[in-house]
């Protein structure tokens, strides 16, 4: 191809074309990921603020908020001790964002603590062996022993919510009992396809558990509820809903979703179960404004909730090693231990380990026990905290 050709023209026309088509494109390509990674970044730069907001809100309230529930968000976010603190103060009127600008990253000389949240509180057990310490447990469900475990009557106060279901009240038991070196195994919310599996592993090694249940009104449901019963087990309510938002707007919202569970675990049982377990336990981030009113009248009614010291994180996607490392060695930490497990679907390395776990436990010498009406509770708050 010669230069100065008709061919040289041609090639030279196309080549520009394609430099004028494609480069333009290639930019718009560039910025456009540019600024969707940026969108992304402020996406998430804007929900960690919010998260950093409502805590650092809650705190200034004065709100109770459970230590794991704080750290997960404020240990994320990425923002200094020196940034909360300088954003309550904000809040309090006590600072100017303008000057806290114009002062960059200068440090907060009147105020460098951290910001101080409610952890759950310990209980001390057995004085006579200070070398074990003892925390608030876990509350679980307990079944048969409803009404007739005892006589005596619900105190009835004058209540603003007396009208509100008024059949939902039970007996109140004459005294309660308490055995060390006992495992509470519980299990929350159930039932599903998983629950047939525990109940074996129960069975093979004759311990009875606490179910705190999440009923629905289908026939598979039921059965297993039965089936829980009528092994020898308790049951408790969990919740009808398990939706925080909606179970502790109000008062009134929770004695509903309670009632609803109640009424169907009596449907397929027969049993009044007078146990249950808040969903996030009865200290937890979305019950701060209803918790004590919510506690009194349950308490009002008869029922008693429990907590728990022992945790197997199986909420949290433990593993099988996780689950069989970790369980027995806090349950050693505590005089009597309820541990926290699953038995929804999805939750399968619960019952991988259950009976590896059961087998440690016989082996160090624990005895276990299903949480009966009269068990004395362990709970992070309340009359028993």
């Amino acid at each position: 191809m010669r230069f100065g050709s008709v061919a040289f023209f041609k090639v030279l026309i196309k080549t520009v074309l394609c430099i004028a088509f494609f480069v333009p494109l290639v930019l718009c390509v560039i910025f456009a990921v540019l600024l969707w990674n940026k969108g992304a970044q402020l996406e998430e730069v804007n929900s960690k603020y919010d998260k950093l907001s409502h805590y650092a809100e809650a705190v200034e309230n004065g709100e109770r908020l459970s230590v794991a529930g704080f750290y997960e968000i404020y240990s994320s976010s990425g923002h200094t001790d020196e940034d909360l603190i300088a954003y309550i103060e904000m809040r309090n009127g006590k600072r100017d964002p303008q000057t806290e600008e114009a002062n960059g990253d200068k440090e907060d000389e009147g105020d460098t603590s951290a910001p101080q949240t409610t952890a759950k509180p310990e209980q001390t057990d057995a004085p006579d062996e200070p070398d074990k310490p003892d925390v608030t447990d876990d509350p679980v469900s307990s079944p048969e022993e409803t009404t007739e475990s005892s006589d005596v009557p619900v105190s009835d106060p004058v209540s603003e919510y007396e009208t509100l279901y008024a059949d939902m009240k039970v007996p109140v038991p004459a005294e309660y009992t308490r055995d060390d070196n006992v495992v509470y195994l519980t299990f929350d919310d159930g039932p599903s396809r998983n629950t047939r599996s525990v109940l074996n592993y129960l069975d093979q090694f004759g311990i009875k558990a606490t179910f705190f249940v999440v009923p629905q009104r289908t026939e598979e449901c039921y059965k297993y509820m039965k089936d829980i019963v009528d092994r020898g087990h308790s049951i408790g309510v969990h919740s009808k809903t398990h939706d925080y938002k909606t179970i502790y707007a109000s008062v009134e919202d929770y004695l509903k979703d309670f009632y609803e569970a109640w009424q169907m675990i009596y449907e397929a049982t027969g049993v009044k179960t007078q146990i249950f377990r808040f969903p996030g336990g009865s200290l937890n981030d979305y019950n701060g404004k209803t918790r004590d009113a919510i506690i009194e009248e349950m308490t009002r009614r008869g029922f008693r909730y429990y907590d728990w010291n022992v945790d197997s994180n199986d909420s949290s996607d433990a593993t099988w090693t996780e689950m069989y490392n970790s369980i027995p060695s806090d349950v050693a930490k505590y005089y009597r231990s309820f541990v926290l497990m699953h038995d929804s679907a999805h939750r399968v390395n619960t019952v991988y380990v259950l009976e590896d776990v059961i087998e440690v436990l016989i082996e160090e010498g624990y005895k276990f026990d299903k949480i009966n009406n009269d068990t004395e509770p362990v709970q992070f708050i309340g009359p028993f905290a």
